[in-house]
């Protein structure tokens, strides 16, 4: 049951208990007053008939006429009965006036004389139910002393109680259930709107559903008020905690971001540090092996070179064996060529500083690289900005470096393209850039390009070294290289180093 029901109940009942003992009291003192009213009345019309019997003296006629006069004039009086000293004896003379249906019967007797007090009494009569009795003493015409006795109905009055009664009955039901309709409605307004908004806005807080910056209701100044002005500081207290916590956490949040972020630099520099040592690694296994390859080969082919050299000297040397002789020494020659640069590229850069013209080397690399069939089918595009026109560098280093990257981009495009090559000026700093719309590569295969002996060529097709070496000589410049490529939407490779090297 709600606290609105709870209360109506109980108030229900109080009211009940109070309109109940209020109406019992009300009606008792109404009938005592009713009761009151009619003995005054009989005791007037007892001393009035009195009088009037003195004045009869001591006709017997007379007196009965008296009597039925007393009782015919005055309505709810039922009996008069006079009793007197009789003429000779003990007993006395009785006459009695009493209503009936037929009318007013005297009725006489003679017997003794009951002793009754001059006083009032409620008594019950046969037939008229209950009744009034009043003795009054007096001294009749003889002088002797006589006594009236007058009944009168109490109907009248309990009819009027009873009417009373009924409408202090219907009075207390209307009255009692407008007081519960008008407190139903007025706690609903004081009491239980008040309360259920609380409580609503409590179950709201608990269920998250409720914005604690807004206040609680705070109206009026009862204990409500002061029990929704602390949950209101409670509230506030929360919002306190809340924006605190929440500060908290915002602050935690950024260091975590922060620190997260240093984890993935530092992995990232982790992985990159040992790609490159797994690269020099791999750079100096080669060396090893080209090292070990030029000593074995270089030998052999010195003695091949020199009795070639010989035998093209000779001069019994038919001219058609000479020509041979010619072409045999300068495949020697190309061989040996091969293996030094091999060795070259395996070992460590040691880059030389010079005054180098930036557009005829651009120029050199795409000679060397581009061939007939390739100018076929890619547009190339060259850009040498005023900047980076002349710059100081190892312009050996450099062309190696874009022989390689143009290479790579030429075999990114089979079926053509668009080729960008592009030297200009950042600051202190040179930027050749290198761009194709080849098709371009996946970020797993971006990540392992600059491994040694990586390659996602055909078998035959690349060594993997092109791109590592590339990087060993971006480094070997004091710059570094870095490369931007989707999947079908082509790579661009970009070099940085110093404008100014230093030998």
């Amino acid at each position: 049951m709600s606290l609105r029901l709870q209360l109506v109940a109980l108030f229900a009942a109080v009211l009940a208990a109070t309109l109940l003992v209020a109406a019992g009291f009300g009606l008792r003192i109404a009938q005592r007053s009713v009761e009151t009213e009619v003995r005054d009345r009989t005791v007037e019309l007892a001393r009035a008939a009195t009088a009037a019997l003195r004045r009869a003296g001591t006709d017997d006629e007379q007196i009965s006429e008296e009597l039925a006069a007393t009782i015919r004039m005055h309505r709810g009086l039922l009996r008069a009965e006079l009793a007197r000293p009789a003429a000779l004896g003990l007993d006395s003379d009785f006459v009695s006036a009493r209503v009936t249906v037929e009318g007013i019967t005297l009725t006489r007797w003679r017997g003794p004389l009951p002793s009754l007090p001059r006083a009032s009494a409620i008594v019950d009569e046969p037939e008229q139910g209950r009744a009034l009795r009043w003795a009054e003493p007096f001294t009749d015409g003889r002088g002797a002393r006589a006594r009236l006795v007058l009944i009168a109905s109490l109907a009248e009055a309990e009819r009027l109680v009873s009417a009373e009664r009924r409408a202090l009955l219907a009075t207390a039901v209307a009255a009692g259930l407008f007081l519960i309709g008008a407190f139903w409605i007025l706690l609903g307004r004081i009491l239980v709107r008040r309360v259920d908004l609380l409580s609503s806005t409590m179950r709201a807080v608990e269920n998250g559903l409720y914005d604690v910056s807004a206040p609680g209701p705070a109206e009026g100044g009862d204990e409500l008020a002061y029990l929704a002005r602390g949950f209101n500081r409670m509230l506030a207290q929360i919002r306190g905690f809340n924006a605190e916590l929440r500060a908290k956490i915002e602050d935690a949040t950024a260091e975590l971001t922060r620190k997260n972020r240093a984890l993935e630099e530092l992995n990232e520099l982790l992985v990159a540090a040992r790609r490159d040592l797994t690269a020099q690694e791999r750079l100096a296994a080669l060396g090893q092996l080209a090292g070990t390859i030029a000593h074995e080969l270089g030998n052999p082919l010195n003695a091949v070179s020199g009795h070639v050299q010989l035998l093209a000297r000779r001069t019994d040397l038919p001219e058609p064996a000479r020509a041979q002789v010619q072409i045999a020494n300068a495949e020697v020659l190309r061989m040996a060529e091969t293996i030094r640069r091999f060795l070259d590229q395996t070992r460590g850069f040691k880059p030389s500083a010079e005054t180098v013209q930036m557009e005829p080397l651009v120029d050199e690399a795409l000679d060397l690289t581009l061939g007939t069939e390739a100018r076929a089918k890619i547009q190339v595009q060259r850009e040498v900005l005023d900047g980076a026109s002349v710059v100081r560098t190892d312009p050996g280093l450099v062309r190696h470096l874009l022989t390689n990257l143009v290479a790579n981009a030429v075999d990114a495009m089979p079926n053509g393209g668009k080729l960008e090559v592009q030297a200009r000026r950042d600051g202190p700093e040179v930027v050749l850039r290198v761009a194709d719309t080849g098709s371009g590569m996946g970020p797993e295969v971006k990540r392992r390009i600059f491994e040694p002996f990586f390659t996602t060529k055909a078998a035959g097709m690349g060594t993997g070294l092109g791109l590592a070496i590339c990087k060993e000589i971006a480094r070997a410049l004091k710059g570094r290289i870095d490369v931007e490529s989707e999947p079908g939407r082509g790579s661009t490779f970009t070099v940085r180093f110093p404008a100014e090297a230093t030998p």
